[in-house]
């Protein structure tokens, strides 16, 4: 079941990077949370909601040329799954680069994200967010 809730993440990030917001949502469920625990300032921390949650996508996407989001690493931890990331893109008004490294974690339940949170430092603190433990 785990290697499905990964290729669940592995095509919602193919479709992300793609800049199909709509392709990115379809795996999310109706009532599913977003957190982004280093959001921008003019967002909210937590969204609730498939359109809430695509709004989100939507800003990063029109802000940046190039967005995108390369995962280096998949985490299978039954219902969650911890992904290495590397956020990446131009910003389009300003020109500055993005270029970080970070941990996002998803929950999947019967097939759909639940829950997702942006922005933890480190893969250790992915995992603690999960009540599990290395």
């Amino acid at each position: 079941m785990s290697q499905e809730n990964v290729e669940i993440i592995r095509r919602a990030n193919a479709a992300f990077n793609r800049g199909d917001a709509d392709g990115w949502i379809q795996d999310w469920a109706l009532d599913a949370e977003f957190r982004d625990l280093a959001n921008a300032p003019d967002q909210g921390s937590v969204v609730k909601g498939p359109e809430a949650i695509i709004e989100v996508a939507r800003l990063w996407l029109s802000a940046f040329d190039e967005f995108g989001a390369d995962i280096d690493e998949y985490i299978d931890e039954g219902d969650f799954v911890i992904c290495g990331v590397r956020w990446h893109g131009q910003g389009k008004a300003s020109g500055v680069s993005l270029d970080l490294h970070q941990f996002d974690l998803y929950e999947i339940r019967e097939g759909l994200i639940v829950r997702g949170t942006a922005g933890f430092k480190t893969k250790a603190d992915a995992l603690a967010a999960t009540g599990l433990s290395e």
